[in-house]
């Protein structure tokens, strides 16, 4: 690995730290070492444009942060660089290869809940964002474009789509921060089944034992919001999945670039999936900004 930060001691930190064959206080000097095949983004959110058409222009693969990008206009000026390029262009949603959340997947497509109902996403602590993070033109928003847009894939993904979501939030906690530190999302779900997101950085004493619920016509599934097990009770009994190894996702997501890397293409998460999920986020803010339910552009 080559490490690169506009503060050179922290990529020979991180170099030493894990090995690394290279550091830079430069990504232009770090993009142009020979060694280098692929480029990992993980800026903060306004730079992601710049940072990943620098290293398109470089040659290199992409695998950039989520959100893709703070704005559609801004991701898609980089799923165009990436074509133009001919290189992969990947978001790092891990939430989309965590063991637990593919189970889910797999047990809705098979039909073990029936027609699907409802989703209840709920997701609250005691979080202080700092740096960067208070920046609401830095971060494109504030908690949900933010740590809230993981949910939001799952929402989507397991919903079969998103067609029009109503926003709501309440009266702001942590008053350093720009953006908004919590929100309530409700969503009209491809196929008739509703959908709720509840996403708070300012939720004091709330317990860190959180789950999602999806019920169907046949029976409701519980999924652990940090990917630890799986519990489904169904027309055919109740089954627990427990996952000790790579619960976050991340081993099944670096093994999935580097399977992109050499094939030339994305089979999971490109940037096309990152802007759907980003125009939920966007059609959530409209809606805050509006009053009014907001269908997201191309979300599903």
């Amino acid at each position: 690995m080559i490490f690169a930060s506009r503060e050179p001691r922290r990529a020979a930190t991180y170099a030493r730290r894990y090995g690394g064959v290279g550091a830079y206080g430069s990504y232009a000097e770090a993009l142009a070492d020979p060694r280098a095949v692929a480029a990992v983004v993980c800026t903060p959110h306004d730079r992601h444009l710049a940072d990943t058409t620098l290293a398109l222009a470089a040659g290199k693969h992409v695998l950039v942060e989520k959100p893709i990008a703070r704005t559609l206009a801004e991701a898609d000026q980089m799923i165009a660089r990436a074509a133009e390029a001919g290189r992969v262009l990947m978001v790092a949603e891990q939430f989309h290869f965590m063991p637990a959340f593919r189970r889910v997947t797999r047990e809705l497509a098979a039909g073990r809940l029936g027609e699907l109902r409802e989703i209840h996403l709920v997701v609250r602590g005691l979080g202080a964002a700092r740096g960067w993070r208070l920046s609401a033109e830095a971060v494109g928003g504030g908690a949900l474009i933010d740590g809230g847009i993981h949910y939001v894939h799952n929402l989507r993904a397991w919903g079969g789509g998103i067609e029009r979501v109503y926003a709501l939030r309440p009266r702001q906690s942590i008053a350093a921060m720009e953006g908004e530190d919590a929100v309530v999302l409700l969503a009209s779900l491809r196929g008739g089944a509703v959908g709720m997101l509840a996403h708070s950085l300012a939720a004091p004493r709330y317990p860190r034992l959180q789950w999602a619920t999806l019920i169907g016509t046949q029976g409701t599934c519980f999924v652990d919001n940090r990917g630890r097990w799986v519990a489904l009770r169904g027309s055919e009994g109740a089954r627990l999945w427990l996952f000790p190894r790579d619960t976050r996702g991340y081993v099944a997501m670096l093994r999935t670039f580097l399977e992109a890397v050499v094939a030339g293409h994305a089979p999971a998460m490109d940037g096309v999936e990152g802007r759907r999920d980003l125009a939920v986020v966007l059609a959530a803010y409209r809606s805050l900004a509006e009053g009014r339910p907001v269908e997201p552009d191309g979300a599903s």
